[in-house]
Parts: C-alpha cells; sequence; structure tokens
C-alpha cells in the first residue's frame, strides 16, 4: 500500500476522456512537473487550464474498475 502512494499513472486527456496509458512513475520521476494531480478534480482543474495531453495522477485516485473517465461537466442553469 505504501508504494502505492507514492506512484503515478500516466494518464492521456483527449476531449475531455482520461485513459490510463500503463505507465507507472515513482514519485522522483515526476518531481518537478506540472501536470501532477493528487486526485480526479484536480486533474479535471489542470485539464481545463492546460488542455489535452499527458498528466500523472496518484496511483489510489484512479477509480476502481473504470478504463475511461469523462472529465467534461454538464452546466447547470441556476433557475
Amino acid at each position: 500500500m505504501d508504494s502505492l502512494a507514492r506512484s503515478f499513472d500516466e494518464i492521456r486527456v483527449f476531449d475531455g476522456i482520461a485513459e490510463r496509458t500503463g505507465t507507472r512513475l515513482d514519485r522522483a520521476s515526476v518531481r518537478g512537473r506540472r501536470s501532477i494531480c493528487r486526485s480526479l478534480t484536480d486533474l479535471g482543474a489542470k485539464v481545463r487550464r492546460l488542455g489535452d495531453g499527458y498528466y500523472y495522477l496518484a496511483s489510489a485516485a484512479w477509480p476502481a474498475d473504470a478504463v475511461t473517465v469523462d472529465l467534461t461537466r454538464a452546466w447547470e442553469p441556476l433557475s
């Protein structure tokens, strides 16, 4: 469990859909990159700010049994 807390999965995001590439890196390998995310909420915010590309998400943050994750949210009207 301790090694999962210090490992990151490489995530490819295209058109708001995130999927794992299968590459797992340790904490020292991703240090200093601005595309590091600790949660799915953080990943969604960085994708909206930086756009499509490759990101590094904490391994424990990826939902179980999910192949892809849709990061776009539908707008809800206030009234």
